[in-house]
C-alpha cells in the first residue's frame, strides 16, 4: 500500500526546470536546445521525425537532415508551422528559420557540412567562449582615433558613446574572425567561414541563379537526367536538380485535368515525372502516369472520383477475351 506524500516534497521533473532556470539564461537556453532536439518526435510527429531528424540549434536555427529532397521540400513548405510548434513546446521564441545539413545526427554534424559551412568555425564556439575573445581582441590607435571620428558627427553624448563602444565591437569581431581563418568573398567583400566560397547573402543568391538556370532547363528539356544536367551546370547537384522537378512537376500538375491526357501540359508532365523523351511517350503511358499523380491534378468543378478500370485497362477482361482459370477457380468451382 503507497503511503501518503510528505508535504513539501517535489518531484525530480518539477525541480529541474527551476534548477536550470536558477542557473541563468545561457545555460536555460542551451537546455532548452538540448531539450527540443531530444523530443522532436513529441513536436512534430511519428510520421515527420522517421524520415527527418533534429540535428542541433544553433543562433535561432534549428538544423534537420534528411537523404530525401521530397521531404525536404515538404518540411520547408512547413517551416513556419513547425517552427510555431518548437517554439510553443519551448515556452519562448527560440528558433525562427529551418536549414538542412548534409550529414545526420552528432555533436559534430554541422561541421562536417560544407554546404552550411557558415556555421562553422567561428560560431561553433560556445557563445562565452566567443563573447570572451571578442572583448580580449586588441585594436590599432589608428583604427580607434577611425571609429572616434566616424561617431564626432551624433549630437548626442550618450547617443554617440553607444555608437562608438558598437564600432568597436564590431571592429573586434571581424579581427577575432580573421583569426579563425574567415577569408573575403569571392562575390563581395564581406567575411565569410572557412571552407566556404561565399557569404551567407551571396550564397542564397548564386543557388537561386542555380535553381533559375536548372529549372530553364527542364522546361526546355524535360527528360534530362543528372548526368546531362551536369554537363550544362557543372555546381548543379541531384539535390538541386530533384529540387527544380519537384517544383515543375507540381506547377505543371496544378493546371492538368485527368481526361486531358492528349495535351501537351500532359505529355510534358509525363516527360518530366518519367524522364522520358517524346519519341517514347504513349498514350497508355501518359494516362498512367496522370492516374499516379490524380491527386495533385487540377479538378473541376463537376469532379468525380474514377475508377481504375474506368480510366485505364490494367488486366481488365476485354471483350470476346477468355482466360485460363486460376487454380483457386478451379477448386471454387470443384466445390459447387
Amino acid at each position: 500500500m503507497k503511503g501518503k506524500r510528505q508535504p513539501g516534497i517535489e518531484r525530480v521533473k518539477d525541480i529541474l526546470p527551476k534548477s536550470i532556470h536558477a542557473l541563468g539564461p545561457a545555460v536555460e537556453q542551451r537546455y532548452l536546445r538540448e531539450y527540443v532536439v531530444a523530443h522532436w518526435e513529441t513536436i512534430v510527429g511519428k510520421m515527420i521525425a522517421t524520415s527527418v531528424e533534429a540535428v542541433r540549434i544553433l543562433r535561432d536555427v534549428l538544423w534537420l537532415y534528411s537523404p530525401d529532397a521530397v521531404w525536404r521540400n515538404q518540411i520547408k513548405m512547413m517551416e513556419t508551422d513547425i517552427c510555431q510548434r518548437v517554439n510553443n513546446f519551448a515556452g519562448g521564441r527560440l528558433v525562427r528559420e529551418l536549414r538542412f545539413a548534409r550529414s545526420g545526427r552528432g555533436r559534430q554534424a554541422i561541421e562536417a557540412a560544407p554546404v552550411e559551412a557558415e556555421e562553422n568555425g567561428l560560431f561553433s564556439l560556445p557563445e562565452e567562449r566567443l563573447a570572451r575573445q571578442v572583448q580580449q581582441a586588441d585594436l590599432k590607435e589608428e583604427e580607434i582615433a577611425q571609429a572616434r571620428a566616424a561617431c564626432a558627427g551624433v549630437e548626442d553624448d550618450e547617443l554617440r558613446a553607444r555608437l562608438f563602444r558598437l564600432t568597436l565591437g564590431r571592429w573586434k569581431l571581424q579581427h577575432v574572425k580573421e583569426a579563425h581563418g574567415y577569408h573575403r568573398c569571392a562575390d563581395c567583400s564581406a567575411l565569410c567561414p572557412p571552407g566556404a566560397k561565399r557569404c551567407g547573402a551571396c550564397a542564397a543568391k548564386h543557388e537561386a541563379e542555380l535553381r533559375a538556370a536548372c529549372t530553364r532547363l527542364l522546361r526546355e528539356v524535360p527528360w534530362m537526367r543528372y548526368g546531362e544536367v551536369k554537363k550544362s551546370l557543372p555546381e548543379a547537384t541531384p539535390a538541386l536538380l530533384a529540387r527544380c522537378r519537384v517544383s515543375l512537376i507540381q506547377s505543371l500538375a496544378s493546371r492538368v485535368l485527368l481526361k486531358d491526357y492528349a495535351s501537351m501540359e500532359a505529355k510534358t508532365l509525363t516527360m518530366l515525372f518519367r524522364c522520358l523523351p517524346p519519341e517514347q511517350l504513349t498514350e497508355d503511358l501518359v494516362k498512367r502516369t496522370l492516374y499516379y499523380l490524380r491527386g495533385n491534378l487540377a479538378k473541376p468543378e463537376d469532379w468525380q472520383p474514377l475508377r481504375r478500370y474506368d480510366y485505364i485497362s490494367w488486366g481488365r477482361k476485354k471483350a470476346g477475351e477468355r482466360r485460363v482459370p486460376t487454380s483457386r477457380q478451379k477448386r471454387v468451382r470443384q466445390d459447387r
